[in-house]
């Protein structure tokens, strides 16, 4: 074993043209390390990466710089639920007395999103598509969300453990993702050392008090980063490979290790199944579809909730967008317009509007310099679809430059086996302000709390502060 790990390279550069179409740097070493591994029988280095979550490094979702320069707080979060509280702040919605739907908003404590509404939807005796939610949350925390369940009557009383039911209205209004304006958190990073390092990073933060928009760690799986991989391998067409990845890539502190290391080498469903010890819902509802219907991945796939489905494209654009933010940031500023940037304007509460586009030329620029100054406007990055748009100029090329080296196309996104989750694609703003920022300290304990417009990550923030270049921590 010894020797084959010595010669790793070697083994790599001569089996690497195999898998032309996996370019992927992370997927490319799995396939590379999945050889090695069939050659060495069952090797203890496992696919690309430690097996040990505190291992994985940033770098695996593509969070490859930081804005700031000073030194970090260190520390954890999540030390327990009670250390992330997130409650989201809704958009205005009409209540209607006689309205079709229902509106509920719900107090979480340690509950992920597409559990609970499995859960609830049980508990209501209704399917589970008949309930929309604005936000997905991380599990390990205590958040305030709001669902919408439509065409509703029944009793809404529920027993589910650690899930409390704040407020209920009726409207004719549905609620979709993405249907909020932003979140307030308050946040623990717990066993941190200060010593003016929080002031000296604020400093850094002037004049513009924005940080890095990077897609977080709870987009690619909290606890198994996966979902980017999955996606990698539907846009390809290898449904197969995409679910023997979301089941059976492995890392430790997981009760199922043997149960998917086992699927991953073997695709058994009916073994995975003996060997399963309970909390797998997702994967369940794929093993038992390929039981039925053997050799269909793409069908056991759409069997999934809709928006998870959609996560595992949404993961994988969402790691291209990060590699191409540390890149700008390695390259130019965020802050800064060139000729050929793409910017995005806002609508009447500040929110960046994705789906219009002001590219900057020699006689605005100076004009948007101004705007963006005033957060009236953000310079964006691709979100690589069928249909999305390239930048310009210098930044143009830094996203043609991270595509092409993954070996994709527009037209993979088009996906005919499960067309709900082709993506068109879109832009995104590089940078993402922070609002009603305060902290305090007490030990070695920071307390956070802030606001973030929706689909910003608390953890990207927190990120520049904490200087952690494993995903362990966060």
């Amino acid at each position: 074993m010894g020797l084959i790990l010595k010669n790793y390279n070697l083994i790599k550069s001569h089996f690497i043209k195999f898998f032309v179409n996996l370019r992927m740097d992370y997927i490319e070493d799995l396939v590379i390390l999945k050889f090695i591994r069939f050659l060495t029988l069952k090797m203890s280095v496992n696919m690309g990466i430690n097996s040990s979550n505190n291992l994985i490094s940033e770098k695996f979702i593509g969070l490859e710089e930081y804005l700031t320069k000073g030194k970090g707080i260190g520390g954890k979060l999540k030390r327990s639920p009670e250390d992330f509280i997130v409650e989201e702040i809704p958009l205005d919605i009409k209540r209607k007395s006689d309205g079709k739907n229902t509106i509920i908003k719900v107090k979480l404590r340690n509950w992920e999103t597409n559990r609970f509404v499995m859960k609830l939807a049980k508990e209501l005796k209704i399917n589970r598509n008949s309930i929309n939610f604005a936000g997905t949350k991380d599990k390990r925390a205590i958040t305030v969300q709001y669902f919408c369940i439509r065409d509703f009557n029944g009793n809404l009383k529920i027993n589910l453990k650690d899930a409390e039911i704040l407020e209920s209205f009726r409207t004719d209004y549905c609620l979709d993702l993405g249907d909020l304006y932003g979140n307030l958190f308050k946040i623990v990073v717990s066993d941190a050392e200060d010593e003016g390092r929080i002031e000296n990073i604020l400093k850094e933060f002037s004049p513009y008090f924005q940080f890095p928009n990077y897609f977080g760690v709870q987009r690619f799986g909290s606890s198994r980063p996966v979902t980017h991989i999955v996606g990698k391998f539907i846009i390809l067409g290898r449904f197969d490979e995409a679910v023997r990845h979301y089941i059976g890539l492995t890392f430790d502190f997981d009760r199922n290790l043997e149960a998917r290391k086992y699927f991953f080498e073997t695709l058994d469903p009916e073994g995975t199944l003996r060997l399963a010890k309970g909390k797998m819902d997702y994967e369940y509802i794929l093993l038992k579809h390929l039981i039925e219907k053997p050799g269909d991945y793409a069908g056991a796939i759409s069997r999934l909730p809709r928006n998870l489905r959609m996560m595992f494209v949404h993961g994988y654009q969402g790691y291209l967008f990060n590699k191409i933010i540390s890149e700008r940031i390695r390259r130019f500023s965020l802050f800064q317009p060139m000729v050929g940037d793409i910017v995005l304007p806002v609508d009447s509460l500040g929110l960046p509007i994705n789906e219009r586009y002001i590219m900057v030329t020699n006689e605005n620029i100076n004009t948007i310099e101004k705007k963006i100054i005033e957060k009236k406007a953000y310079i964006s990055g691709i979100l690589f679809g069928s249909e999305s748009k390239f930048a310009g100029g210098e930044m143009g090329d830094i996203e043609r430059s991270i595509v092409e080296k993954e070996g994709i196309e527009e037209n993979m996104f088009k996906i005919r086996e499960i067309r709900e989750i082709s993506s068109k694609g879109s832009r995104r703003a590089l940078a993402a302000p922070f609002m009603d920022f305060s902290y305090g300290v007490k030990k070695n304990d920071v307390y956070f709390e802030f606001k973030l417009f929706r689909g910003c990550y608390a953890t990207s923030f927190l990120r520049e502060f904490m200087k952690r270049d494993v995903l362990y921590f966060y």
